[in-house]
């Protein structure tokens, strides 16, 4: 009996020491993580609609700063029997004489700049949910592969353990004990790999269209990343926010919205000219024309423009405020869960893989029944996922602080620059 366990001993080793990877087919070169997320924003629909936005909020700002007004030409002719003819031909212009296309035109330009920070935004979004996705993803399909040898470690310690209550060596309960280990570790494989299911779709849905077949899915660094503000001030880093950028553009379109219906309560003179016969004799004319803002002084709308601006204020404020909440909870929350994991690489690792040593010889030499080997070696396998689950959590905190800190391009170039 102990020489068969002994190669229970040896399965239960390995399960700790060999990383599912290593189990993996041969797959196509992964790409990194630069070259994944650059390819997820040219491919994106997502993206592409922020690009026709931000390219529709160009040809606004273009036409709102064009002319108001275009000329008008007049001819007229009128021909009686018996008297002269009559030929005249007239150009008018409408005036702007307060400059209102320059207003409309600064309007249009903060509208413009909201919509290239909505952009900038998208682009953050969708590439902190990839890569937080693929986190999830990537720890799912370690949890996968461990829960597999869980299950091939317990259907073998069944096995032997039959083998065993036919011989005699052990007792019902063991027997039993053997069994029920394994209907549980084929229980958590099914939830394990639903779940795995379940983190694959999420990505999917977060990428946003299909990848192309054979395309390989990128690793996260080996090593986790360093929090550093480069020098700059919280304030400095949250305005730099594509968030907060498109607020700030809007509450300043807002504010020009006030003094482009400033400009709409003043009238806009034409000026006509018109010349040729009339009765046969040569004439030339000159008009001018202002209309009366008598019934409607648009002076309501000058209010409507000066509510909204203080509505776009006070978001503009209560924006900042949260996003300033969330910087400094997702930094805390990154280094408590980075420390944790240091401590677990520096202490625990290594106490787990000692542990499992102490269970082979403490079994080799008779000091450990098979029931409290197999409980034993079972919470060292639970151990080891909790350390996967918390690597990426690690991991899920630091995408956090990405879309915080408006950091996220900059951490995926580097990523590039370091492959």
């Amino acid at each position: 009996m102990k020489q068969r366990l002994r190669i229970l001993t040896c399965l239960a080793v390995m399960s700790l020491t060999v990383p599912a990877q290593a189990q993996e087919e041969a797959k196509p070169q992964k790409p990194g993580i630069n070259a994944f997320i650059n390819y997820i924003w040219q491919t994106s629909p997502a993206i592409q609609e922020a690009e026709a936005r931000v390219a529709a909020a160009a040809a606004g700002q273009k036409a709102a700063s064009s002319w108001q007004h275009n000329p008008e030409l007049e001819f007229e002719v009128e021909d009686v029997d018996g008297e002269d003819k009559t030929k005249l031909l007239g150009v008018s212009q409408t005036i702007d004489w307060s400059g209102k296309f320059r207003s409309s035109g600064k309007t249009a330009e903060f509208e413009w700049l909201a919509a290239s920070a909505d952009r900038d935004g998208v682009r953050q979004n969708i590439a902190v949910d990839v890569l937080a996705a693929l986190a999830d993803y990537r720890a799912a399909k370690d949890v996968f592969g461990l829960a597999a040898q869980r299950s091939s470690l317990m259907e073998r310690f069944a096995g032997l353990a039959e083998k065993s209550f036919k011989a005699g060596d052990i007792d019902q309960s063991e027997y039993n004990l053997a069994q029920l280990a394994l209907s549980e570790a084929l229980i958590e494989q099914a939830d394990a790999e639903t779940t795995l299911a379940e983190n694959r779709q999420d990505l999917d849905t977060a990428i946003g269209f299909p990848l192309e077949n054979g395309f390989a899915l990128p690793d996260l660094p080996g090593t986790l990343p360093e929090l550093s503000d480069n020098g700059e001030s919280e304030d400095g880093i949250l305005m730099n926010l594509p968030a907060i950028r498109a607020m700030k553009s809007r509450e300043e379109a807002a504010k020009s919205v006030i003094t482009q219906a400033n400009k709409d309560r003043l009238p806009d003179p034409t000026i006509g000219i018109v010349g040729g016969e009339d009765g046969g004799a040569d004439m030339i004319g000159f008009s001018v024309s202002v209309p009366l803002h008598v019934f409607n002084t648009y002076g309501a709308e000058v209010d409507v423009a000066k509510q909204e601006a203080i509505a776009e204020a006070k978001a503009g404020q209560n924006a900042f405020h949260a996003a300033k909440t969330r910087l400094q909870a997702s930094r805390r929350s990154y280094q408590l869960s980075r420390k944790a994991w240091e401590n677990w690489q520096e202490n625990g690792a290594q106490a787990l893989a000692e542990q499992v040593d102490i269970l082979d010889r403490k079994f080799k030499v008779g000091d450990l029944s098979a029931t409290d080997y197999l409980v034993q070696i079972e919470q060292a396998l639970d151990t080891e996922v909790a350390a996967k689950e918390l690597h990426s959590k690690v991991w899920q905190s630091w995408f956090a602080w990405l879309a915080a800190s408006g950091k996220t391009e900059q951490w995926i170039q580097n990523s590039g620059e370091q492959q």
